[in-house]
């Protein structure tokens, strides 16, 4: 292992250039281009493309490049751009764990798949990729909303990130970058991608630091990003990606913590014929993470590898049918003396009909079994109904379920483990309705989640409470642009009726860009938590805003800068057993960009 001093001496000159690429705001496209960005393709629903007006399911695709315009650089941020998502950290600033919650659920009732292998499970914990990762090396960012166990399985009650590495296009270009400010922070990036014949590369690399607004948060992290592939022949289609990263966070003085983690995959799309397209994947991730104390060590080993298969076959016009199977092996390691080695696998298939032009029906079907507590059956149905040219109405009403992490079964630092867990099991549904007018798009779903079973977890040994817990609420999304698209606007916002851990009753994230001038975007967002205690003591609502601009220097120049908590709001990001953390106050950050 390369000491900190060492790396971040290596690496600041080789990542120097300058700063983050800014692209043109998207609210100032061409009319093919706003269709595109209103109605993109969707991956993540069924694990191949569709269109967005036939999918069934609650999903809202995010463009990683826009959110970047818009001064939004880490990952958990981003997702508050989704209605029905609060992304944040309930233990420090950046670097932190991170946590998500989806439809009222909390982190671990979601799965993160990344370039097509699902990472998170029993396993691997989704709280520490979120804990500082960037959307700098992500080309498409989905949130997939509501029960997906039957094409995900397990801990998917909340939904699925689906995330995947960007692919190059065109001729070769790059970019280097570097930001700096407040708290002693630094940002530095380079990448470069494009087209050599019949085969697309991407490759990505970046360094950062920061001191963060409190007392021993210093975090520094490395990583990189890799997307090779290429058409062989006129049938198959073959790639590969790597990911890494490496950090180091300082956790409020109680202990250094650690995290060294990659992901490698290599991925086949065969065309067999006009009716027949096979994609394989194998799949292997690692993530070491070790933290040091007065009180000791604790560390763990967490080693992931899986191979899948969906097959989606054409049997007439308006019917398709998807059939997909995997078989993945984990190993667990730590130093509390769990040693654990699990296998499981299944398979699952999905009707999609084309009932009339106006309405789309799904129906899918899942079985796996686990090598831990035996096998499950999720299934889910759902349908799309155009009522008008601009309006459709959609639902659907799945299960899922969420299998014992391995801190739950074996323990942690923070106390004992339960190895007699069950799985929780959990029933939900949704109906929305969508519409579209004159550049602007409006969106309302209404959600219920019944989880039987519940894992609690603190205080430990964590134990299943007996009945049923539900969560409920209404999402509300409303995207668009005016003034000759010289201003463009999101909102997203979320009221919770019933949630876990006492999460906020409304939660509200919005953004609003004026192109002021051809090479010049100025821009304000603002988040705002009304009141809710994670579980622990109660947090009085905030709101913090930020304002962010950029400037085109030349063609191949871009300056940029943002505000955080602009207006220095005084929050709290989570407070247990009288303990507050709070959260950053002013931060300014400048830099640039120069492209090649």
């Amino acid at each position: 292992m390369i000491p900190t001093a060492i790396r971040r001496s290596l690496l600041r000159p080789a990542l120097a250039g300058f700063c983050l690429l800014l692209v043109q705001s998207a609210f100032a496209e061409t009319p093919n281009q706003e269709k595109t960005e209103l109605d993109p393709l969707i991956v993540s629903a069924l694990r191949v493309p569709r269109e967005a007006s036939t999918v069934t399911s609650s999903v809202t695709s995010l463009d990683p490049e826009q959110l970047e315009s818009s001064g939004i650089l880490q990952l958990r941020d981003a997702l508050n751009a989704a209605p029905g998502v609060i992304s944040t950290s309930t233990g420090g600033e950046t670097g932190a764990l991170g946590s998500v919650f989806i439809r009222g659920t909390t982190t671990n009732y979601s799965q993160i798949v990344i370039d097509g292998m699902r990472l998170s499970d029993s396993s691997t914990p989704l709280g520490n990729i979120l804990s500082a990762a960037r959307t700098t090396d992500i080309g498409k960012l989905e949130i997939l909303r509501g029960p997906q166990g039957a094409i995900y399985g397990g801990e998917s009650i909340g939904g699925v990130l689906w995330m995947e590495t960007p692919r190059g296009s065109g001729d070769p270009n790059g970019s280097a970058t570097i930001e700096a400010g407040s708290f002693h922070s630094f940002f530095g990036r380079a990448k470069a991608s494009g087209e050599v014949g019949k085969m697309n590369y991407y490759l990505g690399s970046s360094y950062e630091q920061t001191d963060n607004d409190a007392p021993n948060q210093h975090f520094d992290q490395s990583s990189a990003a890799l997307r090779v592939e290429g058409q062989v022949d006129p049938v198959w289609m073959l790639g590969t990606t790597f990911r890494a990263n490496d950090s180091y966070y300082e956790n409020l003085g109680n202990s250094d913590d650690h995290l060294d983690a990659s992901l490698t995959t290599l991925y086949a799309t065969g065309k067999f014929s006009d009716v027949w397209t096979g994609r394989f994947l194998a799949g292997y991730h690692q993530e070491f993470y070790d933290s040091d104390s007065s009180f000791g060590n604790y560390g763990s080993d967490l080693r992931d590898a899986s191979v899948s298969t969906d097959q989606e076959v054409k049997l007439s016009d308006v019917v398709r049918m998807l059939a997909g199977a995997y078989g993945h092996r984990s190993s667990y390691e730590s130093t509390i003396g769990a040693d654990e080695e699990r296998d499981r696998f299944g398979v699952h298939s999905a009707l999609e009909w084309d009932a009339t032009d106006k309405l789309t029906t799904t129906a899918a079907l899942r079985w796996e079994d686990y090598e831990a507590y035996g096998d499950e059956l999720t299934w889910r149905l759902g349908a799309i109904q155009e009522l008008l040219p601009s309006t459709s109405i959609r639902g659907g009403i799945g299960t899922s379920f969420r299998s014992p992490t391995y801190l739950d079964l074996f323990g942690s630092s923070f106390g004992v483990g339960n190895p007699n867990l069950e799985a929780e099991a959990a029933t939900g549904w949704d109906i929305g309705i969508t519409h579209k007018i004159l550049g602007h798009q409006l969106e309302a779903t209404w959600f219920e989640n019944h989880i039987q079973d519940q894992i609690q977890s603190f205080p430990t040994p964590p134990v299943n409470i007996v009945g049923e817990t539900r969560t409920q609420g209404t999402e509300f999304a409303v995207r668009g642009t005016a003034l000759e698209k010289t201003v463009s606007y999101r909102v997203a916002w979320t009221w919770l009726h019933e949630s876990l851990s006492d999460q906020p009753r409304n939660a509200a994230t919005a953004s609003l860009d004026w192109k002021a001038t051809e090479k010049t975007l100025i821009g304000i967002g603002a988040t705002h938590l009304a009141s809710h205690s994670w579980g622990g003591d109660p947090i009085d609502p905030y709101t913090v805003a930020r304002f962010y601009g950029s400037y085109v220097l030349t063609e191949k120049v871009k300056l940029h800068a943002r505000v955080e908590n602009a207006f220095d709001a005084d929050y709290e990001l989570s407070n247990f057993y009288g303990d507050p953390i709070k959260g950053a106050g002013t931060g300014v950050y400048a830099g640039v960009t120069i492209d090649w």
